[in-house]
């Protein structure tokens, strides 16, 4: 994903402002370096440049106190900050049809990760899987993200929230004020992992929500139905890519057309009519996961090899400097903070 073209909307950056100024951070040093100001944040209507709100992220780490940044500014994240969508995802009946409604309409929410819902029998699975190069922001921006799953519960009003999840596997390295992470969720959940996921037991999903509205649902879903039109440029690209990224090991062309209900040669003009192909969209996927592996799990670069498809080492080695003028080892070497290093805590 090219970060230099993406846009958020200012509400997505606006309650990071407000957690900063409740720590009594001033707002002109939050905000330094962005040309963005206190009244353009307060306008729902606006949208700004992603590469910006990382330029706040980063002012907030820099100046904040907070031992776990992630999880404080997540507080200031309610549902209604989401607006048609929050008011939309607290009318369903249950958490399982809120999450479900939720994965369709992510586009829609301020996470810069791809969140992929799976449904096994009685378990459900969500997948924050990364698409974006976030740099040393991106322990902010998971914990943020996976602590809106426990804020919206409560704030949903499920009944026994602390119940609904039996684990969270979590791709990043164990925080010093571990501790704390464990009381604010509550839940049982593992640093270390390979990739983030949460896992819940079905039947905890399905405990009615207090503020649930059959009347409130359908207003909202339609217009986040044509809210979501207006934002996807590229559907057929992006069908793909979530296959791509959904699927182990990864799918061949004609694999992605029959789960697209459609012929190999319908799909690549489909693709080609959106600028792209499907060589480019693996390539795209290929990297997304070689950058995390390497960035973040101790995987050996052989494994990581093979993960990715490849036979030999040696072709993944060169073809991840082709794509980043480093070999695997360097990046590893050059993207880790000497904290990084440890073996991580369960």
């Amino acid at each position: 994903m090219d970060l230099r073209s993406l846009r958020v909307s200012t509400m997505s950056v606006y309650p990071l402002l407000q957690c900063a100024q409740d720590e009594g951070l001033p707002a002109q040093q939050l905000l330094a370096g962005t040309g963005l100001t206190e009244a353009l944040l307060r306008d729902a209507n606006r949208d700004v440049p992603f590469s910006l709100e990382l330029i706040v992220v980063r002012n907030y780490l820099r100046l904040t106190r907070e031992s776990v940044p992630g999880l404080r500014a997540s507080t200031f994240y309610h549902y209604n900050s989401f607006g048609t969508l929050g008011a939309a995802l607290v009318s369903h009946p249950t958490m399982l049809e809120a999450c479900r409604f939720l994965a369709r309409y992510v586009d829609l929410t301020f996470t810069p990760f791809r969140v992929l819902m799976e449904e096994d029998g009685e378990q459900v699975c969500a997948r924050y899987v990364d698409c974006m190069d976030l740099g040393d922001c991106r322990d902010f921006y998971l914990m943020r993200d996976l602590a809106f799953i426990r804020n919206l519960s409560k704030e949903a009003g499920a009944e026994d929230w602390v119940e609904l999840v039996d684990d969270m596997e979590i791709a990043m390295a164990a925080p010093a004020d571990l501790e704390a992470v464990k009381a604010f969720f509550g839940w049982p959940l593992h640093f270390g992992a390979t990739e983030t996921r949460v896992i819940a037991p079905r039947r905890s999903l399905l405990k009615p929500l207090r503020l649930a509205n059959p009347i409130t649902l359908k207003i909202m879903q339609e217009q986040c139905e044509a809210q979501l039109l207006k934002r996807q440029q590229n559907p057929w690209s992006r069908q793909v890519e979530n296959l791509l990224l959904s699927t182990h090991p990864m799918p061949d062309l004609g694999t992605v057309a029959d789960r697209l209900h459609c012929a190999e040669r319908t799909l690549r003009r489909r693709l080609q009519s959106e600028s792209c192909t499907f060589q480019d969209l693996v390539t795209q996927v290929q990297q997304q996961r070689a950058i995390h592996h390497l960035r973040h799990t101790q995987l050996p670069i052989e494994l990581i090899a093979e993960k990715l498809g490849y036979s030999e080492t040696a072709a993944f080695a060169h073809a991840f400097k082709r794509w980043t003028g480093q070999t695997p080892s360097a990046f590893r070497l050059q993207s880790r903070q000497p904290e990084d290093l440890h073996v991580d805590q369960a």
